[in-house]
């Protein structure tokens, strides 16, 4: 195919939006960053080259000043009881619209999406009036009670896919004498790995910087990490109102590590999706 140069002008004024987004979004990552080396009571630097001695020792110091490995803990412990659950309740949630027959499920369907409408912060102050009546504050079962009870977004997200897949695999799954739960485990999650992927990675980075459930139900000794980074005041003792910025900044990236983690990790699977949709359309 020859490339006309209308074609080619198109090309150039896409890489050069593209580049400019880019540096928009890396520019502050970057000027953050090379201020989180700078020396702890020092002038912000504002040029690239104006930075002349790295102190990677604002890090540990960042660190230090809580139980990191404590509140880390926390973290881990409400991400992974938020991710698994969200992968397996709003599946079989999902799997259940898509492919079982029950009365009235477009209905109840309809007002799983009318719930996508609520903000999730307009359900906070009821969760903690009824945990509150049951005496369940304080404690990680929390999550795991919103875990059961599913997203209506991610069910959404599930549903749609496995509507996407033949049902003739289905079909032949049920004539050799499979069950339901064998062609769930062995047809259709294998399918939805691209679904997996992004119910985990949206889930984790939600779990992981959430502040306003651990911060409504948890007291300061459970707070995971990123209350316990918002609430840590980085000043001198002897000078509380200096504030020691290269020691927020420290601690802002070591706290994002993670989610940039999973996210390297899971984006593989979202391009497997994006080629298998084009595949099933």
């Amino acid at each position: 195919m020859v490339t006309t140069r209308s074609q080619k002008t198109g090309r150039v004024f896409i890489y050069a939006v593209v580049i400019v987004l880019v540096a928009a979004y890396l520019t502050p990552v970057y000027f953050g960053f090379i201020n989180s080396l700078r020396e702890q009571i020092s002038i912000p630097v504002t040029s690239p080259f104006q930075q002349d001695q790295i102190y990677w020792e604002n890090y540990y110091s960042a660190l230090m000043r809580v139980p990191f490995f404590r509140f880390l803990g926390h973290s881990l412990t409400i991400s992974g009881i938020s991710v698994s659950l969200a992968i397996v309740m709003n599946f079989l949630f999902g799997f259940a619209f898509a492919r079982l027959n029950a009365p009235l499920k477009n209905f109840w369907f309809m007002v799983l999406i009318s719930l996508m409408m609520i903000p999730e912060t307009a359900t906070l102050i009821p969760q903690y009036v009824l945990f509150s009546q049951f005496r369940l504050t304080n404690s990680f079962l929390i999550w795991v009670l919103l875990g059961l009870a599913g997203s209506p977004f991610y069910t959404f997200l599930y549903r749609q896919f496995i509507q996407g897949i033949p049902n003739d695999m289905m079909e032949a799954a049920r004539i050799d004498g499979a069950t339901i739960p064998q062609i769930m485990l062995y047809i259709f999650v294998p399918l939805c790995k691209p679904v997996i992927a992004i119910v985990f990675m949206y889930e984790f980075i939600l779990s992981w910087g959430d502040v306003m459930k651990p911060f409504m139900f948890l007291s300061s000794k459970l707070w995971p990490l990123a209350c316990t980074l918002m609430g840590t005041y980085f000043s001198l003792p002897q000078r509380p109102e200096q504030v020691l910025q290269p020691l927020q900044l420290a601690a802002s990236f070591v706290f994002i590590i993670p989610s940039f983690i999973v996210y390297l990790i899971g984006q593989k699977y979202i391009k497997e999706g994006m080629i298998t949709s084009g595949l099933k359309a």
